[in-house]
């Protein structure tokens, strides 16, 4: 049985809502425009464009708030992390304010707030590109966009893979803690300690003994190296129409930070 995280990342993929229903080579590129916009772009506005559209298009995808705001939060945490380090450590511009913790004399630079402002910015705006595209699309057929762009064969392979059996994995780590916390395994910080050390043990142990019966069980099934998938058909009218109105909006976006 797969995990909740699983199941609502198929049911995403196969609603459909236009957002959702769209070829998968449409948004592959448009995810590497937006991107590469994101990157590249100069300005603080370019990238809460890109988070703010980000949010609007996975709402009307159907993607529930707290959904999206969940894995956002490690996301919120390491723009937090970025704006601190770079606010502290950059000494451009001229001086807002000085302080004394501790002995350690800390300056805070108005260079400093600016790339800490636009560093934060931009791992909330590509996070909330990357958020939208994966939660509305199948892993399956995003990997089937990157082989028709000549993505190299063992990469999507693994990527499927792994997609697979990640969930696999915390399922599986899920059950052993279960069976441990009803033996009162996390009774003490000693126990838990035992307990966790168990815990990795037996998971690595689990992963080479399902990693044995499923390759087993692919020669089985014919495979003798790769596997087969179906290519991608013509694109339909209306992923020509999100394909253009997509670029305009990145048009638009880029034009704030000219």
């Amino acid at each position: 049985m797969m995990s909740q995280a699983h199941q609502f990342i198929d049911a995403q993929g196969e609603s459909r809502r236009l957002l959702v229903a769209l070829d998968g080579r449409v948004k592959f590129v448009l995810m590497l425009m937006a991107l590469g916009l994101n990157l590249w772009g100069a300005r603080l506005s370019v990238s809460l464009a890109l988070l703010a559209a980000g949010f609007l298009c996975s709402l009307l995808s159907g993607v529930r708030l707290r959904s999206f705001g969940k894995r956002m939060l490690m996301p919120l945490v390491l723009a937090g992390v970025a704006l601190l380090t770079q606010f502290f450590w950059v000494r451009d511009g001229a001086l807002l304010a000085q302080l004394d913790l501790w002995g350690w004399e800390l300056l805070l630079m108005e260079g400093g707030l600016h790339k800490g402002l636009l560093l934060a910015s931009r791992i909330l705006g590509g996070m909330g590109v990357i958020l939208f595209f994966s939660l509305t699309t199948p892993l399956p057929e995003l990997m089937r966009a990157a082989r028709f762009f000549r993505c190299p064969e063992v990469l999507v392979e693994l990527t499927l893979i792994m997609y697979r059996y990640i969930f696999l994995f915390m399922e599986e780590g899920i059950r052993i803690r279960n069976a441990q916390k009803a033996r009162l395994g996390y009774s003490g910080w000693k126990n838990a300690l035992r307990s966790s050390g168990v815990l990795g043990g037996m998971l690595v142990l689990r992963t080479f003994d399902r990693a044995e019966r499923s390759f087993a069980a692919m020669r089985c099934r014919g495979y003798r190296g790769s596997l087969a998938a179906v290519a991608p058909g013509p694109m339909a009218k209306k992923d020509w129409w999100a394909l253009g109105i997509g670029t305009l909006l990145l048009g638009l976006i880029a034009s704030l930070g000219s």
